[in-house]
């Protein structure tokens, strides 16, 4: 090994190494000093007081990439140049003199070490300097270069790896979200706009299953190939699911993201995934939205734009969404979140069963009928309108579910209204197209009302015009199995739909219920008094009685009294009610109060 200054050896005690093999005012030897100078892992070098170098260990040649290294009797700041960051050389690291007597006694900072010759980077080191003294007097310099490299690959690593997915290296949802709120917040007028996709990889789970997990990454890592090449640099790509990647174009309209998408789209369908010498084909499902200063949070933006993506989906393969509003976006979000809503409260008993009544014009007035509506108590106890609900539930696949315990409750309470000897009143039960359709739902009916002893002519069922040419072929089984039994019908909303007067033929229903839209303003309106008037005289001629929607006043009333409609509905008369207690009913089977909401 190199001798060096014997002096200086009592003062590397001064020098604090992370892996603790010199600690403060430590008393060594020559030799147990060198043996532990060559094995430390920082660069040391000593000088004497002009800043000859007396020694250097073994790690300094390294750093410097020098295999000499940096000899006894060389001027330190001749035989080693540093530079910053940016490649500029720093000044001299000891002060010129060598012998300045107001050295500081501890001096650190940052630098580069440049190998020449060589094409890698510098190497980055943290630099101590540390000037020894001898009473007043100063005897040495010792030099601690610490490589900060390694230490700032690893930290830079370890931020990739919470930015990134591993599989396809792209930005993760993390990463991605953090984007998205920047540029959501430079969104200050509306000139800037963006455009944000949401793309699904439709039936990745059938690749999965069928041809394993390696596969499917594999599919995954090939994908996000692909789509990168379809985005210009300015676009961010990134993995936020299992099988799904977002997309922000930048500085992007919607017309612009129509053209992105198409060449998205038209990437995958000709990517054929080869594995194990077969060949499998996967397609797209695209949602997108807009990103401007009116958009909400990045969080909602995302939350937007999957929905977007699963009304895609549900339409088919290669299926695109796009919501230029991403608030409409929202607004069908705030749907999805009644789903749970409902299933609580079906789960915890929470709907409830109204009624309103349906009252004769012609002849005396009396209650013919009552109508039976669902509402639902919200978990604050407070009722929930079925136009917040029902458009969800209807939508989600729910209505069934909702329709079925409408038939058990409201069969429950009719059975017990018969053992009461009260068995006067009739009902009128709303059924959804989906129930409709269900080909097991009208042999569930009449189960539930064989049960319960209820008599079919007590039940009426209402099925809207829509949902009944919808599903024109199973309404028509529905309607047959249960008049057969002996329960009545009545067409809801009819005059609404343009195809009203070519299906009513083939629809054998007792009742018609004239869309409200033509019955509320009919004093006012000509045209809407024709309406009413034509759709009542076609169903007399047919044989049906005439039920009219939304009587709101007694002038009304009388109008369509005088025109021969035969029932009446609407807060006119009375509005809708729950349904009272038995021993109620009992005291007081007249109509409810009138007026309310």
């Amino acid at each position: 090994m190199t001798e060096f200054d014997p002096k200086s050896v009592e003062y590397l005690g001064l020098l604090t190494q992370v892996d603790g093999d010199l600690m403060p005012g430590a008393q060594i030897s020559l030799q147990a000093a060198e043996v532990a100078l060559g094995e430390i892992a920082d660069g040391v070098i000593v000088t004497d007081a002009r800043g000859r170098i007396t020694y250097s260990n073994p790690l300094v040649s390294e750093m410097t990439g020098d295999l000499v290294g940096l000899l006894p009797g060389q001027m330190l700041n001749d035989s080693l140049q540093l530079y910053d960051a940016q490649g500029v050389p720093l000044p001299p690291i000891l002060p010129p003199s060598g012998g300045d007597e107001d050295a500081p006694s501890v001096r650190e900072f940052s630098a580069c070490i440049r190998h020449s010759g060589e094409s890698h980077s510098p190497l980055e080191v943290n630099v101590q300097v540390l000037a020894v003294r001898d009473g007043a007097a100063l005897s040495n310099f010792v030099l601690v270069l610490r490589d900060t490299s390694a230490a700032r690959r690893i930290s830079s690593r370890l931020s990739w790896q919470n930015s990134h997915d591993a599989l396809t290296r792209l930005p993760n949802r993390q990463f991605f979200e953090i984007e998205l709120q920047q540029t959501l917040s430079l969104c200050v007028d509306r000139r800037q706009h963006h455009v944000l996709l949401y793309l699904d990889v439709y039936q990745f789970k059938v690749i999965n299953d069928t041809l394993g997990y390696s596969a499917g990454d594999q599919l995954l890592t090939q994908l996000a190939q692909l789509l990168r090449r379809c985005l210009s640099s300015a676009d961010l790509l990134a993995r936020v699911g299992s099988d799904e990647f977002a997309v922000l174009l930048r500085d992007c309209t919607l017309e612009e993201a129509r053209r992105v998408v198409a060449r998205l789209l038209e990437a995958v369908k000709g990517f054929a995934f080869r594995w194990e010498g077969s060949d499998s084909r996967v397609a797209l499902s695209v949602g997108a939205v807009t990103v401007d200063r009116h958009a909400p949070s990045a969080t909602q933006l995302l939350a937007s734009v999957n929905d977007a993506c699963r009304v895609a989906r549900d339409q088919g393969r290669n299926r695109v969404k796009f919501f230029g509003d991403p608030r409409k976006v929202l607004e069908k979000r705030r749907e999805t979140t009644w789903v749970a809503e409902i299933h609580a409260a079906l789960r915890e008993e929470r709907f409830l069963l109204y009624r309103q009544p349906v009252v004769s014009l012609q002849g005396e007035p009396r209650v013919h009928h009552y109508e039976i509506l669902v509402r639902m108590r919200g978990r604050d106890g407070g009722l929930i309108s079925p136009g917040l609900f029902l458009p969800a539930a209807e939508r989600y696949g729910l209505i069934e579910d909702v329709d079925r315990w409408v038939i058990r409750e409201i069969f429950s309470y009719m059975a017990l209204e018969q053992r009461m000897g009260m068995s006067g009143f009739n009902y009128a039960i709303n059924i959804s197209g989906i129930s409709l359709g269900d080909e097991t739902f009208a042999d569930y009916v009449l189960r539930e009302m064989t049960e319960k002893g209820v008599a079919p002519s007590r039940v009426q069922f209402e099925i809207t015009e829509t949902s009944a040419i919808n599903n024109l072929e199973r309404a028509l089984i529905f309607i047959h199995k249960l008049r057969a039994a002996g329960c009545s019908f009545a067409l809801d909303d009819f005059g609404r739909g343009v195809s009203s007067l070519a299906y009513l033929r083939q629809l054998p229903v007792d009742y018609l219920k004239i869309d409200g839209s033509f019955v509320r303003n009919m004093i006012e309106d000509e045209i809407d008094s024709a309406m009413v008037s034509t759709i009542d005289h076609l169903a007399k001629r047919m044989g049906i009685k005439t039920i009219a929607e939304y009587v709101e006043t007694p002038e009304l009333m009388e109008r369509l009294r005088l025109m021969g409609v035969d029932y009446a509905q609407g807060f006119g008369i009375a509005a809708a009610a729950c349904l009272p207690e038995i021993c109620e009913a009992a005291r007081n089977p007249g109509v409810e109060a009138q007026g309310g909401s």
